[in-house]
């Protein structure tokens, strides 16, 4: 047994001996890795806190930021309903004075078609009247008068 023991030792020392640099170095390395691992899950853990109370936030925000965008909404559907009232004016206004010259129009066509009829009429009975009172020597004497001015022009 004490040979089993020597050579258990002797093991152990030479272990020791070779091992020792890369061994340190493995647990150096795995060290810094862990350090470095909950250094990073430290700052997610800071960034995930800050963006839950930002959300938090936002949330506690949202009533409020709902009526505002209601209250903006209610305002530009007002500006615009000013907006085409005005428009509706205008269009309202343009009608009237457009149907006012064109009754203006109609007025003066009419009162030209009317004075055009009288007169037709009353060309045609002044034609009939003459034609009742001219005797045939009335006509010949007319006629007489007519070829002499057409010989003097």
């Amino acid at each position: 047994m004490l040979w089993a023991v020597l050579n258990f030792l002797l093991f152990v020392a030479l272990l020791v001996r070779f091992l020792r640099a890369p061994i340190r170095d493995y647990f150096c390395t795995r060290g810094d890795r862990l350090t470095e691992a909950l250094a990073a899950g430290a700052r997610a853990r800071e960034k995930a806190e800050a963006l839950r109370a930002a959300i938090a936030r936002d949330l506690a925000d949202l009533p409020a930021l709902r009526d505002r965008l209601r209250a903006d909404l209610l305002a530009a559907a007002e500006r615009e309903r000013e907006h085409l009232i005005e428009r509706g004016r205008e269009a309202a206004q343009r009608i009237r004075a457009d149907a006012r010259v064109l009754a203006e129009q109609e007025f003066v066509a009419a009162r030209k078609a009317l004075q055009s009829e009288l007169i037709e009429e009353a060309v045609r009975q002044a034609t009939a009247l003459l034609r009742q009172a001219l005797t045939p020597g009335d006509q010949e004497r007319l006629v007489g008068d007519f070829i002499e001015s057409a010989r003097a022009a």
